[in-house]
C-alpha cells in the first residue's frame, strides 16, 4: 500500500521547488514530541509508520522534547521555552495563514513528556515504598496533585485545539488526532547515537531519586500510562479523536539497557514498533476521512 511522504517547514521556505501538496491525499500536519522525530540515532518515528490507501502527505513541526503545555503557551503568548518562537510562527503559518493550503486533518504527539516531567510531583511525600505491594502502586500516587495534572493536561489541548477552531481560517473546521502512547517499561536505557549511549534514561532516575523501589516501577508506570490514556480519551473537544495505542508493543524486558522487544530504548519503540502504532493511527484517520482505496489524487 502507498506511504507517506513527510515534509519539513524548511521544504516550502521558497516558491522553487516548494511540494505541490495537490499531489497528495490526505494531507496531515503534525505537532507533537520525540514519537513524531526521533529517540535516537538512526532516526525513526510514528509519522514513517503511516500508510494509506492512497499516497499522503505530512507536514511534520514537530520536535523532541516538546511538551503539550509548550505547544500551548506558544499559541498564547509566542514567547516561552525551547523553540517556541519559531513553532508559532510555523502552526499560524500552516494552520491559520489566509493561504494555507486545506488539510485533510491535524495530528498531535503530546503528553507523554508532560507526565514524565510530573511523575516527582505526582508521588506522596509521606509513603513508606517499602511497605507497598505491586499490587497497590496506586496507593503511591497524589491524588491532589494528579488531579492537577489532568486539569494541567485538559487546558493545554483544550488551547491548542480552540487555537484551531477560532484562528484556523481555511482550517479552522478539520479533525484532530491524537494518540495515548503504549506501556514503557523503566529501564537504564537512554536514548543511543550510533549505538553509543547519550545521556540517561527518562523515567527510571526518577523513580531511583524518589527511593521507588524496583519492584514497583512497573506497576506504578503503568498505572500513570493508563490514567494519561484516559485523560486524553476523556477530552471532550470539538472533532476531536484518541487513538487508543495502548497494549500494541511487545513490552522491553525489566532490566533491559537497550533494544528489547519493541523498544528502541525506554521510551521510545523500535522502527517495528512504530508501524505498529503508525496503522492504528492511519486507520482512525482514513476512517474519519471515508478514505477508500484509490480515492483521492495519488503522487
Amino acid at each position: 500500500m502507498p506511504k507517506v511522504r513527510v515534509f519539513r517547514p524548511a521544504d516550502f521556505a521558497g516558491d522553487i521547488g516548494a511540494p505541490d501538496l495537490n499531489s497528495f491525499y490526505p494531507v496531515l500536519l503534525a505537532e507533537g514530541d520525540s514519537w513524531f522525530t526521533l529517540g535516537s540515532i538512526p532516526a525513526h518515528n510514528l509519522l514513517e509508520g503511516l500508510d494509506f490507501p492512497t499516497f499522503g502527505a505530512v507536514i511534520n513541526l514537530a520536535n523532541p522534547g516538546d511538551t503539550i503545555a509548550d505547544m500551548r503557551r506558544a499559541l498564547e503568548s509566542g514567547a516561552c521555552l525551547r523553540r517556541i518562537d519559531a513553532w508559532a510562527s510555523e502552526f499560524g503559518r500552516f494552520v491559520a495563514d489566509s493561504a494555507a493550503y486545506p488539510l485533510s486533518a491535524i495530528v498531535l504527539s503530546g503528553g507523554g513528556n508532560d507526565l514524565i516531567e510530573a511523575i516527582p510531583h505526582l508521588l506522596k511525600r509521606d509513603i513508606d515504598f517499602d511497605a507497598l505491594d505491586p499490587a497497590q502502586a496506586a496507593e503511591a500516587i497524589d491524588a491532589e496533585a494528579l488531579a492537577q495534572f489532568d486539569r494541567f493536561l485538559t487546558d493545554s489541548f483544550a488551547g491548542i485545539v480552540g487555537f484551531v477552531r477560532d484562528h484556523g481560517g481555511p482550517n479552522a473546521h478539520v479533525p484532530i488526532f491524537c494518540h495515548t502512547y503504549d506501556y514503557p517499561t523503566p529501564n537504564d536505557a537512554p536514548a543511543r547515537i550510533l549505538g553509543v549511549r547519550v545521556g540517561q534514561a527518562w523515567i527510571q532516575p526518577k523513580l531511583v531519586a524518589a527511593g521507588v523501589p524496583q519492584r514497583l516501577w512497573v506497576p506504578l508506570t503503568d498505572h500513570l500510562i493508563r490514567h494519561l490514556a484516559a485523560t486524553l480519551k476523556g477530552l471532550r473537544l470539538e472533532d476531536f479523536h484518541v487513538v487508543n495505542t495502548l497494549d500494541t508493543l511487545v513490552r522491553a524486558q525489566p532490566g533491559a539497557t537497550g533494544e528489547s522487544g519493541d523498544w528502541e530504548n525506554e521510551i521510545h519503540p523500535t522502527r517495528a514498533g512504530y508501524k505498529k502504532l503508525g496503522r492504528k493511527l492511519s486507520k482512525a484517520i482514513a476512517d474519519e476521512l471515508g478514505l477508500q482505496e484509490k480515492e483521492g489524487p495519488v503522487a
